[in-house]
């Protein structure tokens, strides 16, 4: 038993081993350096903030009111945007953030916090928690420490039923926000804090938002961020599947979000492992990458219209706060601050000292510790600064090593490519 937990702990770690080496695979949007101002560094980060806020807020009155079929209800684009502050989408993250922080002067700086940091930040936390979260903290509270706290549940008792859910995904925003056009880095970082409390799809659902985070800071095309997020996955995978099948249907049907929605939840409600998986119950999906679909279905028919994507993410029900929220972070990253909705940013800015629920961080603090973040992770990835201009050496989108699954140890990719994609 524990050779076969040593195997599997060393695929766990592979691909942060894979990913060290941005020169053998292929390339991003760009064509090796990407020039950034520090004002349009700050405006994106900024943005993605505040899309993640609105959208967290806008779907909030809709969360889980329709399951296993589209919200058909009034959805309030404007709403005000204090209630951001109360949202476990963002507090959650802050405390994987804050760990970060805590070490980032440290010669290893943004590597410079290891997955037991983090697993300790989390078990100490106070807030409530359900699914994967829930049970990846009560783990750690076992003693039970990470990876293992969020491997799957079986026979072995691999400790954690719900390690295919969502809770990853909506925390990982801020990996993506701190790695301008460095999706590798997005990835290796969503690999150490992901395992904590998740496994396999669970995990790869942080992969895929930060990488399309991280995207989003150098191109400006929504079908070909998603179309190379995907790729942070391994193939073989469902989350990878599911995704593919929206882009495919999109392809096909630009124009009928509504289709989309039907193709995709007659296809995968049922089939898309959870922790409700094995019970009786009803229309409940919180799977990772069914609702990831939907933050993909929203991204793609949005094509880049944040109040669209919003919208369309919200309508497609089951996680409908946590899936618009991921997607405006998207979007809102592309565009950046000065280019989202005004009425938005008139109400985020009357709140710059309001704390976070069980932090310290203000949204101001957020907003500068990102700023920070993203400034030491451009340096010590190979960029440089140069006046006010960052040059950031960009990376590929590159696939792990290893195939996790829910049920599984993990095994090697079978799909594992470096190479242009």
């Amino acid at each position: 038993m524990r050779t076969k937990w040593a195997i599997a702990l060393v695929l766990v770690v592979g691909l942060c081993i894979s990913c060290q080496k941005p020169q053998q695979c292929g390339k991003t949007c760009g064509t090796g350096e990407l020039k950034i101002s520090k004002s349009t560094l700050e405006d994106k980060i900024k943005g993605g903030w505040l899309g993640k806020t609105a959208g967290v807020c806008i779907g909030g009155p809709t969360e889980f009111k329709a399951k296993g079929k589209m919200f058909t209800g009034a959805v309030n684009l404007y709403p005000r945007l204090d209630g951001g502050f109360s949202q476990d989408d963002i507090y959650v993250q802050i405390t994987f953030i804050a760990a970060m922080d805590a070490k980032l002067a440290d010669p290893d700086g943004i590597f410079a916090a290891t997955m037991d940091d983090y697993g300790e930040a989390f078990k100490k936390s106070g807030y409530e928690l359900w699914h994967a979260n829930k049970a990846g903290r009560d783990n750690l509270r076992k003693g039970i420490s990470p990876p293992q706290s969020g491997m799957w549940a079986g026979p072995d008792k691999r400790f954690n039923r719900c390690a295919n859910d969502i809770d990853w995904q909506i925390e990982c925003d801020w990996i993506g926000l701190m790695c301008p056009a460095m999706p590798m880095t997005a990835t290796q970082l969503s690999d150490r804090v992901g395992h904590v409390m998740n496994y396999g799809d669970g995990v790869y659902g942080g992969y895929y938002v930060s990488t399309m985070i991280s995207l989003a800071f150098e191109c400006n095309d929504i079908h070909k961020i998603v179309s190379q997020a995907i790729e942070s996955m391994p193939r073989k995978s469902q989350y990878y599947q599911t995704i593919k099948d929206v882009i495919d249907f999109h392809d096909k049907n630009p124009d009928d979000f509504k289709a989309c929605w039907s193709f995709i939840n007659d296809k995968y409600l049922k089939t898309a492992v959870d922790c409700n998986s094995n019970s009786e119950g009803d229309n409940f999906k919180i799977a990772a990458s069914f609702n990831g679909a939907f933050i993909t279905i929203g991204l793609l028919y949005g094509n880049g219209d944040i109040l669209k994507t919003i919208e369309y993410a919200t309508r497609c029900g089951q996680d409908s706060d946590c899936n618009p929220a991921n997607a405006g972070a998207v979007v809102g990253t592309m565009l950046g601050y000065d280019k989202l909705p005004k009425a938005w940013k008139e109400s985020i800015e009357k709140y710059p000292d309001n704390k976070y629920s069980h932090t310290n961080y203000t949204y101001t603090d957020l907003i500068n510790s990102s700023f920070k973040r993203a400034e030491k992770a451009i340096l010590q990835s190979g960029g440089r600064l140069e006046g006010d201009t960052y040059i950031i050496k960009t990376q590929p989108v590159c696939q792990p090593k290893t195939l996790e699954q829910y049920g599984h140890d993990p095994i090697p990719n079978p799909d594992f490519k470096c190479k242009p994609i």
